[in-house]
């Protein structure tokens, strides 16, 4: 596609009908008077971004200003124009009286300040000499710009850094996967794809100023017309990520505790029982409830590291008036190893929680991994049976369960009922 067509929706010239008054006659709809575009990621690609306003000129749009990162183009004839970008060689640099007298004197109109870094000159006159006939003494402008990009990249670098050592310290805590999954879905990936397009962008930007500099000191005039399409992409890129972070992400929280909140969605049907395809421990499997067991709350979710999560929990009446539970948490990890690691993480997160005995590790048929451990002091009315509070850990290639249970039936023999729930 033509680096230098329009990439912006523009009204061209149509028609619209008539208004309802039986005349059938076609009438030319109104042109707009103006236009915005996004501008590009990096003005200091000086040939791309003249060469990007002389075409517009060229379909009949004169830009006015720069709106943040838009720039704002007034309706007029189409015209072939030249316009230079000068830098700015201080803050807020003001055109004195004197230079803009010379130069409209060789055919240049002052236009405006792009963006706070260039000032910027158009010019009709074809035969009207250049502004900048010497690339050595060209360079020379940019002292101020140079100066103000590298203490803005450093400042960026380092919230970079101090961003990646948050990033590194989470990976290395105790149980940086379970941490990772109890994010809201897309988060992770958010902030990575953030950290990586900052760095990109970045880089881009120094290595632009750095050719710049270069091709100008060796006196080299720049080469034009130039491409300028992928910088617009950037720029949009660039817009939306930061929109993302600086608007969705403050508001997602960090994360809780896999046994409190799952941030996930309803995975209830219309009767209030979890759907068919909810991965749960259900009690009326292992208990003789006196009614059918109420829900309070099934919920599930997909993550960047696991195609399906679940998190249920059931609550049924036994006899002698005793409460059966069952609290499942279900992840179905994208890898066998991840699985492997997550098991571990979950493992090691329930041996820090009192008044249990430690998770012993069984051998179950169907399973590569069952750990079951139980309250050292049941309640009454569970002191007499195996069961009680109980919790189990099992994990089947990248699928891991996690169950706390509450009920007269023990857990250790029940691994195919596990198993069951853990078939592919």
């Amino acid at each position: 596609m033509d680096e230098r067509k329009q990439d912006t929706a523009r009204i061209p010239d149509a028609q619209a009908p008539a208004s309802e008054t039986g005349d059938t006659q076609w009438q030319p709809q109104e042109m707009p008077e103006e236009m915005r575009e996004t501008c590009l990621y990096s003005l200091f690609d000086v040939a791309a971004a003249e060469t990007w306003l002389e075409d517009r000129a060229r379909e009949g749009w004169r830009f006015r200003e720069t709106r943040s990162w838009k720039a704002v183009f007034d309706r007029a004839e189409p015209q072939a124009c030249r316009y230079r970008l000068q830098p700015l060689g201080k803050k807020k640099e003001t055109i004195s009286p004197e230079r803009r007298e010379v130069y409209e004197s060789l055919g240049w109109q002052y236009v405006t300040v792009m963006q706070g870094l260039f000032h910027v000159w158009r010019c009709e006159d074809p035969s009207a000499p250049e502004l900048d006939t010497d690339p050595v003494v060209q360079a020379e402008g940019y002292r101020y710009l140079k100066r103000r990009m590298l203490r803005s990249a450093a400042v960026e670098l380092g919230f970079l850094v101090v961003l990646a050592g948050m990033v590194f310290w989470q990976w290395n805590s105790k149980a940086p996967l379970l941490r990772a999954l109890e994010l809201l879905p897309g988060r992770m990936l958010l902030g990575q794809v953030w950290l990586w397009l900052t760095l990109v962008l970045e880089a881009r930007e120094l290595l632009g100023m750095r050719r710049l500099l270069r091709t100008l000191r060796v006196g080299v005039p720049l080469s034009r017309p130039r491409p300028y399409r992928l910088q617009q992409w950037l720029q949009r890129a660039a817009v939306a990520m930061g929109f993302l972070m600086l608007v969705v992400y403050p508001f997602v929280d960090m994360g809780y505790s896999f046994t409190d909140q799952f941030h996930g969605w309803d995975v209830l049907d219309k009767s209030g029982f979890p759907k068919a395809e909810t991965v749960y421990w259900e009690l009326s499997q292992t208990e003789d409830l006196v009614e059918e067991p109420m829900y309070w709350e099934a919920e599930t979710k997909i993550h960047e590291l696991a195609s399906r999560m679940y998190y249920v929990r059931e609550y049924g009446d036994l006899e002698d008036d005793l409460l059966a539970a069952a609290i499942t948490t279900y992840y179905g990890m994208r890898t066998e190893g991840l699985g492997r690691q997550l098991a571990g993480e979950v493992r090691g997160e329930f041996a820090s929680r009192g008044g249990w005995e430690p998770l012993v590790q069984h051998t179950a048929d169907g399973l590569d991994e069952f750990w079951w451990s139980r309250e050292i002091e049941p309640e009454a009315g569970f002191v007499d049976v195996a069961g009680g509070l109980q919790y189990v850990v099992a994990r089947k290639g990248g699928q891991v369960i996690a169950v706390e249970y509450r009920g007269r039936t023990d857990l250790r023999t029940q691994t195919d009922y596990l198993v069951e729930l853990l078939e592919p």
